[in-house]
């Protein structure tokens, strides 16, 4: 239990840091942000509570805001994507099954099919909430859908190759 509670802390910490130093710098062809400190949030155990998985997507979001400088984007769209995982996500990961733990959501402990899905979904949700309060009207909605495309597409690229990256280092 400690030894996954102390692997939770460290992956958000090096993702957290990961965005803030490098991501946020990071801005391909002008549309193309990836967020991948979300898959910090995205792989937290199935059993943690409604409550407090809220609370640490809320969290990890006003961090990146705070270094970001900007009022709260992050922080909605991050608590926006948890609280969307508590009514699909989970049962996305678990396949309706409400006696299946997952302790670390990956590739590793879920079959890759329903795993790629999740973050799919999961990411969409968190890049168009981004984008449409970035733009915040529908002036120029075409560019503002292909920065929604571009943004999903980066993230979940990024996410899944860190997915891949990791799981065949463990094997």
């Amino acid at each position: 239990m400690t030894k996954l509670v102390l692997s939770n802390i460290f992956r958000f910490v090096v993702l957290i840091v990961l965005q803030i130093l490098l991501l946020n710098y990071v801005n391909f062809g002008g549309y193309v942000i990836p967020f991948v400190y979300i898959l910090a949030v995205l792989m937290l155990p199935t059993r943690v509570g409604n409550i407090p998985l809220l609370l640490i997507a809320f969290a990890s979001g006003v961090l990146v805001d705070v270094f970001c400088n900007i009022p709260g984007f992050h922080a909605f769209c991050c608590t926006l994507m948890a609280f969307v995982r508590i009514l699909v996500g989970n049962r996305m990961l678990t396949r309706g099954d409400p006696d299946v733990i997952i302790d670390v959501p990956s590739v590793r402990t879920v079959p890759f099919q329903p795993f790629a899905l999740y973050l799919l979904v999961m990411t969409a949700v968190y890049c168009i909430a981004y984008c449409l309060l970035e733009a915040f009207s529908f002036s120029n909605f075409w560019i503002t859908l292909l920065a929604m495309l571009l943004d999903i597409a980066g993230t979940w690229v990024l996410m899944m190759l860190c997915q891949l990256l990791i799981s065949s280092s463990k094997k």
